[in-house]
């Protein structure tokens, strides 16, 4: 994708990140409000947990490996780091999971964006409570600086280690384009964590957002080299 135009464009994508990450754990375009369920994700988080994690005994720990999903590991900017890392710390608190901390940060060079990846090994997590923290219905308000910004979350498929996943997705519309910012959690008895996909802003973009159909096979690629099991 073409750079887009330097300060309309990116500052509403920034407000995007900021605005999703106060509400998820750790954070393509459209022009509608109406949240977009992942495909098949229908009645997959009822079974989650249940299925994959106490009824088999197993738990499971994160780590950060070099390489997560097919993405290697980079260095965002220290400003974008200390925007994002800042208010996923925040949301961390007010979920109150405490535990062993991990993050990376992994480099979608394809699509020109920042994986930003954290969670927490612990124990004793409730991942239906935990899930639902981050539902929201669909609501929409103005910033105050003509843009509008739409918030929704849904289901998604947590992959084959079960426990619950919800993604969150900031619309912001403004009369120039719309873009969105998701943030796609899981969640077991050990483990809380997510990825939420930024983009760059330097010109390699080849997207100008992501939804939850985007990112939740995103988070599933990472979940599966990061979260390994370990036998109670």
């Amino acid at each position: 994708m073409a750079r887009l135009a330097p300060l309309r464009v990116r500052k509403p994508v920034a407000g995007a990140v900021v605005v999703l990450l106060a509400g998820a754990l750790v954070s393509a375009c459209g022009g509608s409000t109406t949240p977009q369920a992942e495909p098949g994700t229908a009645g997959v988080a009822a079974a989650g947990d249940t299925a994959a994690g106490a009824a088999t005994g197993t738990s499971y720990v994160l780590s950060a490996p070099a390489v997560a999903g097919g993405y290697p590991q980079g260095q965002p900017s220290a400003q974008l780091v200390q925007q994002v890392d800042g208010d996923l710390k925040q949301t961390a608190q007010r979920l109150g999971v405490s535990g062993t901390p991990v993050h990376a940060y992994y480099d979608d060079r394809a699509d020109g964006a920042w994986i930003f990846y954290n969670g927490v090994t612990g124990a004793g997590f409730d991942p239906d409570h935990l899930h639902d923290l981050l539902d929201q219905p669909p609501a929409t308000k103005d910033d105050g600086a003509g843009d509008l910004l739409s918030t929704s979350a849904v289901d998604a498929d947590p992959g084959p280690h079960g426990g619950r996943a919800v993604c969150n997705t900031v619309l912001v519309q403004n009369a120039m384009l719309s873009t969105a910012a998701t943030t796609c959690s899981w969640f077991t008895t050990t483990t809380a964590a997510g990825i939420t996909v930024v983009i760059k802003g330097d010109g390699t973009n080849t997207k100008v957002g992501f939804t939850a159909a985007d990112v939740a096979p995103i988070m599933r690629a990472i979940r599966a080299d990061v979260e390994q099991s370990k036998s109670r």
